[in-house]
């Protein structure tokens, strides 16, 4: 028989957070004193979460850390992944993240530098690379990638974007780095020409049009997307050419259930909505613009790949009754959705290091003669051999398991 023991999963005060989503959620005070942006389950030695152990309460980095012999950990040596809960209040920074080649030659180089490895200038946190998957909870609004050529054009044409049009033959990063290369003047001129026409389309829509709140269905959908991502970015980044990015990525807008992957060094930025996401265990970004936090262009531009697809948006897998899995980028790797409802209990395997994080209602866990009770943001951790666990109550779980 495996372990399972409760979690306690520390919140990140970000500036793009909001006051209400994890708080409401936790059942803590609502609004919060500031800004809660994420929710963490994973042993990142900047912020891990804490677990219930014999020897008391201990921080999951010191439990999976490196050579810590700790028996939770035989087997497993550091802990896989990282599963969050994003609360997205106003869109994050431009930002990309490297390979493990990069990040090792990068986490390196600081280290040697002196670097404190909180200090806000820093890139690489560790030696991780960072590909992700998010699927959205509430409607989700996000940049990922460079638009097609096409695309590219038709925005160009239709709002009258010369610079934007001049581009439109470049391959993904070719279009990143002569938009940050732009002389200053240059720059300025074509994102206040940028901000005018998306103002005029703006202007031009009916009142009661909902446009931005969709997918971009149809060229006019997508232009009236772009306008509003354009006045958004600007009220809150005024003169930041990252804006001029945002115009050329993919806009992709995510129903509840839907998910969509990131890979290594792939542009992209979250604008609006709630996220459950998992990713490698790793804190290494590189910043672009769109944000008051450290901007290192070269490094982006240095971790930034060529091509810049649009990811495919698709909705789960169902395994069963109240069971719906999600792909993810790695077959040791996976995120299960379990909802239960009174008088429909699932029965499911916890097996390799899994966590299982509960964001809706409170939901009952036996395994064995062990029961937990789990209710908002609250999480389980499980190592060992496989286990089954009876699930019951009224809520939804995410699980989390790398075999």
């Amino acid at each position: 028989m495996g372990q399972v023991l409760k979690m306690h999963n520390p919140v990140q005060n970000y500036a793009w957070g909001t006051r209400d989503t994890l708080a409401r959620l936790r059942g803590a005070p609502c609004p919060a004193p500031e800004p809660e942006a994420e929710l963490w389950v994973g042993a990142h030695p900047l912020s891990p979460s804490v677990v219930e152990t014999a020897e008391g309460r201990l921080p999951l980095s010191e439990v999976f850390g490196e050579g810590s012999g700790h028996p939770l950990a035989e087997g497993v040596g550091e802990f896989p992944y990282l599963l969050k809960i994003l609360a997205i209040g106003a869109p994050l920074s431009l930002q990309v993240h490297p390979d493990v080649e990069t990040a090792g030659r990068g986490y390196a180089r600081e280290e040697a530098e002196g670097v404190p490895r909180d200090a806000p200038h820093r890139s690489y946190k560790d030696r991780r690379s960072k590909p992700e998957t998010v699927i959205a909870v509430s409607p989700l609004r996000i940049l990922t990638g460079i638009r097609p050529a096409e695309e590219l054009r038709e925005i160009a044409e239709a709002l009258g974007l010369t610079w934007l049009a001049e581009l439109a033959g470049y391959d993904a990063r070719e279009i990143v780095t002569a938009i940050f290369a732009k002389p200053q003047e240059a720059a300025e001129l074509a994102l206040q020409a940028t901000v005018d026409a998306a103002m005029e389309r703006s202007l031009r829509r009916p009142f009661d049009d909902d446009a931005p709140g969709r997918p971009e269905q149809d060229p006019q959908d997508r232009l009236d997307a772009v306008a509003d991502l354009v006045l958004l970015l600007h009220d809150r980044h005024p003169g930041d050419r990252g804006i001029m990015v945002a115009v050329a990525m993919n806009q992709l807008f995510l129903a509840p259930g839907e998910s969509a992957h990131t890979p290594d060094g792939q542009v992209h930025a979250y604008i609006s909505g709630t996220a459950v996401e998992i990713m490698d265990a790793s804190d290494n970004v590189m910043r672009a613009g769109l944000t008051p936090k450290h901007v290192d262009v070269p490094e982006m531009l240095g971790v930034l790949r060529a091509e810049q697809p649009a990811p495919e948006v698709t909705g789960p897998r169902e395994e069963g009754p109240g069971v719906a899995g999600y792909r993810l980028w790695d077959p040791r790797l996976s995120l299960t959705r379990i909802d239960v409802a009174p008088g429909r209990p699932v029965e499911w395997e916890l097996a390799g290091v899994a966590t299982a994080l509960c964001t809706e209602g409170s939901v009952r866990a036996e395994v064995g003669d062990v029961v937990h009770e789990l209710s908002g943001a609250e999480a389980l951790l499980h190592t060992g051999s496989p286990d089954r666990a009876r699930l019951t109550g009224s809520g939804r779980l995410y699980l989390a398991a790398y075999r």
